[in-house]
């Protein structure tokens, strides 16, 4: 039982990994395909105005720094970045959450934020990794 316990975290925390990185993926998609989108988000939420081109780069140098994380690299730094970027997007939402019933779909943000802190964690047991 002992033996096969470093097998199954590792094959958890990779699960989170990759769950993790495929919400990256499509915000980063989101801001390359539809910097409209992403324009609204920012002014929005974190009340900052960026043009399309902003967006797509952004969106493309998301991409890069995803990939990194996927394949497991500087597991100390991407995957604490991983971690605060998904909390300023979660507390940037804050106002949603006093309207819970009109704005559910934000609270999905809670258990993915978990499983970021999970993942930052115990990080050194995420085995399955470049």
């Amino acid at each position: 039982m002992k033996e096969t316990l470093p097998l199954k975290l590792g094959l958890g925390l990779l699960a989170l990994r990759l769950s993790i990185a495929l919400v990256f993926i499509m915000w980063a998609l989101d801001k390359v395909f539809v910097p409209e989108h992403a324009m609204k988000v920012f002014a929005g939420f974190y009340g900052l105005d960026i043009s399309s081109g902003i967006s797509v780069a952004m969106g493309l140098a998301q991409l890069v720094f995803i990939g990194i994380f996927v394949a497991g690299l500087w597991k100390n730094i991407t995957y604490l970045a991983i971690l605060v970027l998904h909390a300023g997007s979660t507390f940037s939402s804050f106002a949603k959450y006093l309207d819970p019933f009109n704005n559910l779909l934000f609270f999905a943000a809670w258990p993915m934020l978990a499983a970021c802190f999970a993942l930052y964690l115990l990080r050194e047991h995420d085995i399955y990794t470049l």
